[in-house]
């Protein structure tokens, strides 16, 4: 891979160390992944800012995809010096960040682009600099901590739909927001009446009933939904709705 390129691939388990002489975005795309910068492990969603000549350790924790950009120092022609110092400041000191669901979005768009068409370097370069360009907007934003601490429920809504099935965790949701768990409960109860943790299984049982209204087969939408297990489905449907999700896609499938 050469340093104007963006790529998506995974890393090894076997954590490795090292540094280059380029600056460089990483955005995890799937799974976990483990970067020893201030010792921080990195979940889908998540992307680290790596400067060039910083030393970092590395490892993937099981099965992942990240998309890696890097910034070639000094720019090359297909970006002039004004965008180039405009961008490169991303990169005045390692720093960790976690896209809100629209660059999640973007950045699964964008790496899908890039794996039909592996062999386009112009394609690369331009997926690249859409990525920086996106979160260097995010990450400048200097009102996004005061706007979390808002409780924005739409966007918090996008970020469960993006990763539901994933099984999304309070504290995810909570680090979304930029507060500890223990505020982000307190506050997401004022505002809506339940707990996150109830939220949650809500949004989960509203995608069931609607995947098992299709037809999918119900331990596909355990999966999709980001229950444990078929059975711990089960559990939640026969609790929540009083009828087994079996039942339920007799009784309402085809509608």
């Amino acid at each position: 891979m050469t340093q104007s390129d963006s790529d998506i691939l995974s890393l090894p388990n076997e954590a490795d160390t090292h540094e280059h002489d380029y600056h460089q975005l990483v955005v995890v795309l799937d799974g976990n992944t483990d970067f020893d910068i201030q010792g921080k492990q990195l979940q889908t969603g998540e992307g680290c800012i790596l400067p060039s000549e910083n030393s970092h350790a590395f490892a993937g924790l099981g099965e992942n995809r990240v998309m890696v950009v890097n910034l070639p120092i000094p720019p090359q022609k297909s970006i002039t010096d004004e965008e180039y110092e405009v961008v490169s400041r991303l990169f005045d000191q390692a720093a960790y960040f976690q896209l809100n669901p629209r660059l999640q979005i973007l950045a699964s768009a964008l790496s899908g682009e890039l794996q039909q068409y592996p062999n386009d370097m112009m394609l690369a370069r331009a997926c690249g600099n859409t990525l920086l360009s996106a979160i260097r907007h995010q990450i400048n934003n200097k009102d996004v901590r005061t706007r979390g601490n808002q409780l924005d429920i739409e966007k918090l809504d996008q970020f469960i739909e993006l990763n539901l099935s994933r099984r999304v965790h309070i504290d995810q949701l909570a680090n979304f927001c930029f507060l500890s768990v223990s505020q982000f409960h307190e506050r997401f109860k004022d505002r809506t009446g339940i707990t996150p943790h109830q939220y949650l299984m809500r949004k989960r049982l509203e995608r069931a009933q609607s995947l098992l209204a299709q037809g999918t087969p119900p331990i596909q939408v355990a999966e999709m939904c980001g229950f444990s297990s078929q059975s711990a489905m089960t559990n939640v449907f026969s609790q929540v709705l009083g009828i087994t999700p079996l039942k339920y896609q007799k009784q309402f499938g085809g509608r």
